[in-house]
């Protein structure tokens, strides 16, 4: 009877392992952050647009419209193609280097981390502080002007980046990971499904023949030894 059991278990192995839960749970907030960076896309275009119509009094020119696009990126063929060349120098740099270039690495990784935590908690902020703001922005000076509800994400982000350096959480270090993936979605175009196909194309060789592959040149996994030097 157990040998039975047994082997029906080995049999259905697969199934199991499709309905791992770590497996089921990486897929939907992949596809949560690909949809909620995509709206934030769509919303970041209809403010712009809305903006660019008041000042011009339903006249758009286009020169105002390369001033509201002109926190976005739009990537051409050749930035496509440099793209995964430019991560893979990061990570030899990285993997070489980390030890004398430990405090840089850090300080970077903490802006970058800061900023894009500070746009993926903006929606939160903003429905928090509604019924308690006006709207108006709080001018720094050359700093420039922020309304109460960037401030407050801003602060949010730096503090949860203060607590990662401090502890190392993995799980602090995923929500950094989610706000790089929900900006780089809302501040990056693709505007050809040839750009696309490069960038895709490139970032998969990228990810395999670091991940499994760089063992054989470097006797050490590079992406696997760089990830860990970050915990």
């Amino acid at each position: 009877m157990a040998d039975a059991a047994n082997a029906q278990t080995v049999e259905y192995q697969w199934a199991y392992n499709i309905v791992d839960s770590s497996r089921v749970s990486t897929f939907l907030i992949s596809m949560l952050l690909i949809v909620y960076g995509s709206f934030r896309s769509l919303n970041m275009e209809q403010e712009a647009r809305e903006r660019a119509t008041g000042s011009t009094n339903c006249l758009l020119n286009p020169s105002t419209q390369s001033q509201t696009d002109n926190n976005v990126q739009t990537l051409d063929t050749l930035q496509a193609l440099c793209l995964p060349l430019g991560a893979s120098i990061s990570l030899l740099v990285m993997f070489f280097f980390f030890d004398s270039m430990q405090m840089l690495f850090a300080i970077c990784t903490a802006i970058i981390a800061t900023v894009a935590l500070a746009f993926l908690l903006l929606p939160m902020c903003q429905y928090i502080i509604r019924p308690c703001s006006d709207g108006n922005k709080i001018s720094f000076g050359m700093c420039g002007r922020f309304t109460g509800a960037e401030l407050l994400s801003f602060s949010l982000s730096v503090f949860i980046v203060c607590i990662w350096v401090l502890t190392g959480h993995w799980l602090l270090m995923d929500a950094m990971g989610m706000g790089l993936c929900v900006a780089f979605i809302a501040f990056v175009r693709l505007p050809s499904l040839k750009v696309s196909t490069l960038l895709l194309t490139g970032l998969l060789i990228y990810d395999v023949f670091w991940v499994f592959f760089s063992s054989y040149i470097f006797s050490t996994n590079v992406m696997v030894k760089v990830s860990s030097l970050f915990h």
